[in-house]
């Protein structure tokens, strides 16, 4: 059963080691909320289908209302392929890359991205392998960019090039993004992650794609991973449904002395325009290899859930790691943990939380808290037609659990990712429930057959009225199970 203290939610990496379905199924009931695709790895955009199936069958056997999300790879920028599968680098030498197809060496190699040597310009820095090795751009001739090294080190094949300082002219949504995206929509996919977004625009843009290839109900995950998106980050809050602080690239872009204080600029903004954010990358890296994390990483993972994202995502540790299950077990206590304390810390003041987008919705939602928390509400029930009540409630200071019933299934995978919120599916849709008394009876036998609620439980109902129609929240009622 889902933990009622635990609110923020987490998303874990689909991969080898937790391909078998008893080992998805036990992931899933520890704690998972939400299962990643991480297309980056998926060679054969078809395979999408068959794992987002996987995904699917594994939920309907635990009885979990699981969402899933295609991350898409974007354009990666690479290394070619070395004489000698690698190349020592001196700090102050000169090192080509070019746009040429050529086998490297100590002197050169061979990049990815074509129009390179038109979008540098000198004395801007290139990192490559993370920034492990630094080089800045010395002069450009035709194809060719001479670099000089400023921090050396080994490079190898296809290691990973990030330019922080450069305008790239690349498109964000690459072909085989495309591919895949197509096959996402197939496979009915919840959410799609854009890699590499730089403004609002590539979001917008995204979109009309879905909405000309029947993605319409799919909603955009922008991930922010760039200077130009830092630059451009509340325009790209506002046109993007779910927001992902990626601080893999993040650092390499930024420093990673910076990132701490990026993560909850970005968290703050989302909060503040009622969107949804995830923390990902190296939560519990040590995990792939160990049964237990470190002191560094539940102080990671706390902070995080501190800062009030919505959701923490792991990566390898669950695709490639030793014991998935374990990771989400410890994920699982953490978040829970810190939750708890977290309406501590709330309930006595000691934090300042965002200031809410004003709406006539969320004074509704502000004043169905208040009502709770006077009150000692076990939860508070949010009906809901589009989901939107149920996740601006998540973003105010809410003092208990959100129970938010939906007739639509992709309705109750969308909430999977909503700090605090728990979707059910009624076994019964909307249109059909003529009287306001009949559903709320409905919703609480759901509710009492999952252990949510139990006979004497005081809770506060949410809800549009008439029923079933996307007219906002206008209605707060408070009974006793």
């Amino acid at each position: 059963m889902t933990s009622l203290k635990k609110r923020t939610k987490i998303i874990a990496t689909l991969g080898p080691s937790c391909m078998e379905s008893s080992k998805l199924q036990k992931m899933l009931m520890i704690g998972t909320d939400m299962v990643r695709i991480n297309a980056s790895h998926n060679e054969d955009a078809s395979n999408i289908l068959n794992l987002v199936e996987k995904v699917r069958s594994a939920s309907r056997i635990v009885n979990k209302n699981t969402g899933v999300f295609l991350d898409l790879q974007g354009p990666k920028i690479r290394l070619g392929n070395f004489k000698e599968n690698k190349a020592q680098l001196k700090k102050n030498q000169l090192f080509t890359l070019t746009s040429r197809h050529i086998i490297g060496s100590s002197e050169e190699s061979h990049i990815s991205y074509e129009n390179f040597h038109k979008d540098v310009q000198k004395n801007d820095v290139v990192y490559i392998d993370d920034g492990k090795i630094i080089l800045v751009v010395d002069k450009i001739k035709k194809r060719d960019v001479i670099c000089r090294v400023i921090r050396e080190g080994l490079v190898s094949n296809h290691k990973g090039v990030n330019l922080p300082m450069t305008k790239l002219s690349i498109n964000p949504f690459t072909k085989k993004d495309e591919e895949d995206t197509y096959n996402g929509i197939k496979a009915g996919v919840d959410y799609i992650a854009l890699s590499f977004v730089s403004s609002a625009k590539n979001i917008s843009n995204f979109r009309t794609f879905l909405n000309k290839n029947q993605g319409k109900n799919i909603k955009i995950i922008a991930k922010i991973e760039r200077q130009k998106a830092l630059d451009n980050l509340n325009e790209i809050i506002s046109e993007a449904d779910v927001i992902m602080v990626a601080r893999g690239d993040l650092g390499v872009e930024v420093g990673i002395e910076k990132v701490p204080q990026m993560q909850k600029k970005i968290i703050h903004e989302c909060n503040k325009a009622l969107k949804p954010v995830i923390v990902a990358t190296q939560m519990l890296e040590s995990m792939i290899y160990s049964e237990l994390a470190t002191r560094a990483e539940v102080s990671d993972v706390a902070n995080a859930v501190y800062d009030n994202c919505d959701a923490v995502m792991l990566s390898g540790e669950t695709a490639v790691g030793i014991n998935p299950a374990q990771v989400i077990k410890i994920m699982e206590s953490i978040c829970e943990t810190a939750d708890v304390h977290l309406d501590e810390l709330q309930d006595n003041n000691s934090i300042r939380m965002s200031v809410l987008t004003h709406s006539v919705a969320t004074s509704f939602c502000k004043a169905a808290s208040q009502v709770a928390y006077e009150n000692q509400a076990k939860a508070i029930i949010a009906f809901t037609s589009s989901g939107n009540t149920p996740l601006i409630s998540s973003k105010t200071k809410i003092p208990c659990p959100i129970i938010a019933p939906t007739d639509e299934d992709y309705l109750c995978r969308r909430m999977s990712i909503y700090k605090g919120v728990i979707p059910i599916l009624l076994p019964r849709k909307f249109k059909d429930i003529v009287r306001w008394r009949d559903m709320i009876s409905l919703a609480v036998k759901e509710c009492k057959n999952f252990g949510y609620l139990s006979k004497g439980d005081i809770v506060v109902i949410t809800a549009g009225i008439p029923i079933g129609q996307s007219n906002g929240i206008n209605s707060i009622r408070i009974i006793t199970v």
